[in-house]
């Protein structure tokens, strides 16, 4: 191969991955107010990860959003998990056909930091997807999520990735 073409682990700068919009509603009671449990809430930050996250009570049962006191953090923050997977990424070599598209999987951070439960729930071809399951299980420990009384809680990621080929 004469040239090089890079597959851009982008993940996901400017689209979001939002599994469903809320709608406003002209009652504000705090039941309405609240985010939709179902759904995936942004994680607030200027970081290109377009991380979303949902809260898991110990039975795995998603608890109020409201709740919570500290987010999980990864060792030097987001920024220093983007590097983290750019540097762990690894695709096999030897690939003739590029595509793109995009992967989406999910992880649960645990009550100790630690990340489980990974899943690819939107897949691209096997190739890809087994890559992105590989780095996101090296993903190293986190400091776990607390909620307002000081309980810690396992936090589910939805982490998307992008793949776009240059020529």
């Amino acid at each position: 191969m004469n040239k090089i073409i890079g597959i851009i682990l982008t993940i996901l700068l400017l689209t979001s991955c939002k599994n469903s919009e809320k709608t406003e509603t002209e009652n504000n009671s705090e039941s309405e107010k609240a985010t939709n449990q179902s759904e995936f809430k942004k994680v607030e930050s200027e970081n290109s990860l377009n991380l979303e996250y949902q809260l898991l009570g110990e039975n795995d049962e998603q608890i109020n959003f409201a709740s919570l006191k500290k987010m999980p953090e990864f060792p030097g923050g987001l920024d220093s998990l983007t590097r983290f997977i750019q540097r762990n990424y690894k695709f096999h070599q030897g690939f003739t056909e590029y595509i793109n598209g995009k992967v989406k999987s999910t992880f649960v951070v645990d009550t100790v930091g630690k990340v489980i439960d990974i899943e690819i729930i939107e897949r691209l071809r096997k190739d890809y997807d087994t890559a992105c399951y590989k780095v996101i299980s090296k993903i190293p420990d986190w400091k776990p999520a607390e909620l307002e009384n000081g309980k810690k809680v396992k936090v589910k990621f939805l982490l998307p990735f992008k793949f776009v080929t240059e020529e």
